[in-house]
């Protein structure tokens, strides 16, 4: 049977469609997540579920259960609360309740065992969980002339090099020393988490992939390997590897 990897994904309030809103009725919540995520755990032979975010212990464990593994998704910045800072200037928009969520949903699949995949968001929510913290925004913490904020390109459009760690799961997927990315974020990993291990490095020193050398089933990028697939093939290696491991291989 091919693997049921759940996907976490965004709570939209209601409050953020205003008044002319184009889906739903008024005072209706939306659960909402790219198909890029999905798509390319289908394509890399896997099941996804989207798992909507609500707080609540025993559905999250009951849903952590029966999945055989876990993407941790991209989206908005973590709260600072996290990691014991205050809001600095730079900072983006808040999503507080999924921060909540989503730690939860790591702590209860970190219990259970199986593979954790984190992207972008998700690369960043390791590091904190682990007791890390986050540069808040690169332009006023950092001098770089590399840009990391892609917005102005399609999704799947290369902005930079990525090197890897000799002998990293990186190098043994893609076989190769350095790979050209895609790039989404605006934060980056300060302080690394207990256990954390970098094993990707932008050429201007960014982290950009990380292992926990104790719980060797997690993983994370800090680029969108979801939103480049359909065009660079070879990112479809990090879903397989994942499927690969939720499948015990």
């Amino acid at each position: 049977m091919k693997p049921l990897i759940g996907l976490t994904s965004y709570l939209v309030d209601q409050a953020e469609f205003g008044k002319e809103r184009e889906r739903g009725l008024p005072g209706q919540d939306m659960l909402m997540s790219s198909m890029d995520y999905s798509r390319s755990v289908e394509k890399s032979g896997g099941i996804p579920l989207n798992i909507p975010a609500i707080l609540s212990d025993d559905y999250i464990y009951e849903v952590v259960n029966r999945i055989d593994g876990l993407i941790l998704t991209g989206g908005g910045d973590i709260h600072p609360k996290f990691y014991d800072q205050s809001v600095e200037i730079g900072f983006g928009k808040l999503e507080k309740y999924r921060d909540e969520f989503e730690m939860k949903v790591l702590k209860a699949a970190i219990e259970k065992g199986i593979p954790i995949m984190g992207i972008c968001r998700g690369f960043q929510l390791i590091n904190v969980y682990f007791g890390g913290t986050l540069i808040q925004d690169l332009n006023t913490r950092l001098s770089t002339i590399v840009e990391h904020v892609g917005i102005m390109l399609p999704r799947y459009e290369i902005l930079h090099r990525v090197d890897f760690t000799d002998g990293s799961f990186l190098n043994e997927i893609f076989q190769v020393e350095s790979i050209d990315v895609n790039s989404f974020h605006h934060q980056a990993l300060d302080k690394l988490g207990e256990g954390i291990e970098i094993v990707a490095i932008s050429e201007d020193g960014i982290p950009e992939g990380l292992i926990h050398k104790d719980y060797s089933k997690i993983f994370a990028v800090q680029w969108h390997p979801e939103m480049m697939s359909e065009v660079h093939k070879e990112q479809y290696k990090l879903f397989e590897h994942l499927i690969q491991m939720s499948m015990g291989e």
